[in-house]
């Protein structure tokens, strides 16, 4: 992961940028008109900040990309698996149905190229997917109850079914998000990983320091295995060492900042 070569409030994947036929971005909290703690680019439009702050921050950041602010996709994410497929019938739709057709989605897919699939965070982890081979995207949140839904199988399952995509043919990238160290979770999390097969013997990605405390759990390590279960080679995944709560210097946190945290917005786009 490194800067934006232009802007330094962006940073991206090494992986991706190597790639010719598509472009990507994730925010920091950096550069933009928002005050407070949602200072000062905050993307997130479901806060107390000033809806007027978010869209000029919007603003701001289509102008960087020489984009259409209209060609952002941005769900209304609820922490579900829903995948949705972004395609010509969704741009026939007035606004008032495409925002109702947005609302309950945490991962989107596209073959239609100049459209940023975006999603927001705030120490959920964002997960974008590239097809090389058929030209296709994917934008996915990922946090805790979206992963143990395996929000990341669905999106790939969802990709092969309508695209014919395979994972060997996909490279992955795993944004910046709350680190284990600071996400302990109860006992309420934990029994849901447990009931949907997750292994908590794997340390890497559950932990407690003796048997009576509670555990810490590694979100963006449990999606690579995830990616890598259904086939991504692991070399073809780039995790953002990055953790959202330890780095208040550019990362909003929802946990560090509860209700009064921002949002970081990551996109993808095929290019034309």
């Amino acid at each position: 992961m490194k800067p934006h070569p232009l802007y330094n409030n962006l940073l991206l994947f090494d992986l991706f940028d190597k790639e010719e036929n598509i472009t990507h971005f994730i925010t920091t909290r950096e550069g933009g008109v928002s005050e407070g703690s949602f200072s000062s680019f905050n993307m997130g439009n479901f806060s107390d900040d000033s809806p007027l702050n978010i869209s000029e921050n919007r603003e701001i950041l289509a102008r960087m990309l020489y984009a259409d602010i209209n060609r952002f996709i941005i769900p209304h994410q609820t922490h579900g698996t829903k995948v949705l497929t972004i395609d010509s019938n969704f741009f026939s739709l007035d606004h008032a149905s495409a925002i109702e057709t947005l609302y309950g989605v945490d991962a989107v897919i596209t073959r239609e190229k100049e459209i940023y699939l975006c999603i927001t965070t705030a120490d959920c982890v964002p997960v974008i997917l590239y097809d090389r081979h058929n030209e296709i995207i994917a934008a996915i949140h990922a946090g805790w109850k979206g992963t143990v839904g395996r929000i990341v199988e669905k999106t790939v399952i969802a990709m092969e079914k309508q695209f014919g995509s395979l994972p060997e043919d996909m490279i992955a990238g795993i944004g910046p998000a709350i680190g284990m160290s600071n996400y302990e979770v109860g006992n309420e999390v934990v029994d849901r990983f447990y009931e949907e097969g997750f292994d908590l013997t794997d340390v890497a990605s559950f932990s407690r320091k003796t048997p009576s405390s509670k555990y810490h759990v590694d979100l963006k390590e449990i999606n690579r295995k995830e990616l890598i279960r259904l086939g991504i080679d692991a070399g073809c995944i780039e995790k953002s060492p990055l953790c959202t709560f330890d780095r208040e210097d550019i990362f909003f946190s929802a946990r560090r900042q509860t209700i009064h945290s921002g949002r970081m917005l990551t996109g993808i786009m095929i290019k034309r």
